[in-house]
């Protein structure tokens, strides 16, 4: 928000549906025709928006993702509190049903310094340096800055990831976390909905996840940039969800089952998964090699050279030693012989 500038005084809403109402933005929706030159008679036609059809929710496959909720954006952010008085209990009620059905859930903090952001540079030349413009925002659980939303608190065994840019996907741990969870679902939900819950819902879908918006459980600096958002990309790119269907007993998010690992799959899925995983490594650890072999040559001392040709024998005996590095989604693999 720039300093200086009064926003013009609104009535408070009686009811969540009311703050919902996308009336205003309907020109916004992509209701009409993808890559298909139409009359404006066609377009009138065809300007009915299409219902999306609901897909089951299953728990044990679904994560909630909670983008952002932390002082900075709420509490100590009255241009958000001002639009979305239901907000907390909207959002203790999503975080509430996801646990009771036992889904998955991640929590993410911002972490904005400028070592590993560098995006805050031109963000910082777009808003210039103003008393109410925070542009580093470290992550430092161990400060005594550091605090939950009441509302919103991690419990024992939830994930929270420390992002470095707008994304929830951008150099994080978070799409490997879903991969070897077996999540095929994402629910987005958090602050702010055009900036860091919308780039995060991008992320998941693009890499191919339904995703899906608990719309009345984020908030935004001004309704009509959250209705704007809603608009431009609901049904486009995610579908839209409030927390009280996901806690419908029937169209809602049903409660997760027991997974089953048989012995079939013990011996050949897992398996073959985990000489997946490891050929992954050994293209990664061959590639290097080769390419600081080329890159350098005189580098490429006999002890290298031998160590190389060891690694390519297959019935050289190799452990593995692995470091996961929690910036990056990235694993680094060291191999030494024994």
């Amino acid at each position: 928000m720039i300093a200086g500038k009064e926003e013009k005084s609104k009535a408070p809403a009686s009811s969540d549906e009311e703050l919902l109402n996308h009336n205003h933005y309907n020109e916004l929706r992509m209701n009409k025709p993808l890559y298909c030159p139409s009359t404006g008679a066609e377009i009138e036609q065809q300007g009915t928006e299409q219902q999306i059809e609901r897909i089951p929710l299953s728990a044990g496959s679904t994560a909630l993702l909670i983008v952002d909720v932390q002082p900075e954006y709420w509490t100590d952010c009255p241009s958000v509190r001002k639009d979305f008085p239901h907000f907390e209990e909207n959002l203790a009620l999503t975080i509430e049903i996801a646990r009771k059905q036992k889904a998955k859930i991640i929590w993410v903090r911002a972490d904005y310094r400028k070592h590993h952001s560098p995006w805050l540079t031109q963000f910082e030349r777009l808003r210039g340096k103003k008393a109410d413009v925070t542009v580093e925002l470290p992550c430092e659980p161990e400060s005594d800055e550091f605090a939950w939303e009441s509302f919103a608190t991690p419990e024992g065994g939830e994930t929270v990831i420390a992002k470095s840019s707008w994304s929830s996907t951008s150099n994080t741990a978070l799409m490997d976390i879903l991969r070897v969870s077996g999540i095929d679902t994402v629910l987005v939900c958090g602050l702010i909905t055009s900036v860091c819950v919308q780039h995060s819902a991008f992320g998941v879908f693009e890499a191919g996840y339904r995703t899906l918006l608990v719309e009345d459980a984020c908030g935004d600096r001004g309704m009509a940039r959250h209705e704007a958002a809603l608009a431009l990309y609901g049904g486009y790119m995610y579908e839209l969800i409030t927390s009280k269907e996901l806690a419908d007993p029937v169209k809602g998010l049903q409660k997760a089952k027991p997974v089953w690992i048989t012995m079939d799959d013990v011996k050949g899925k897992k398996r073959s998964n985990s000489n997946e995983s490891t050929n992954r490594i050994q293209t990664y650890i061959t590639s290097s090699k080769r390419a600081r072999s080329s890159s350098d040559q005189s580098t490429d001392t006999p002890s290298e050279r031998s160590s190389f040709d060891e690694y390519e024998r297959p019935n050289k005996k190799i452990v593995s030693e692995i470091n996961v590095v929690e910036s990056s989604t990235s694993i680094v693999s060291l191999l030494k012989n024994e």
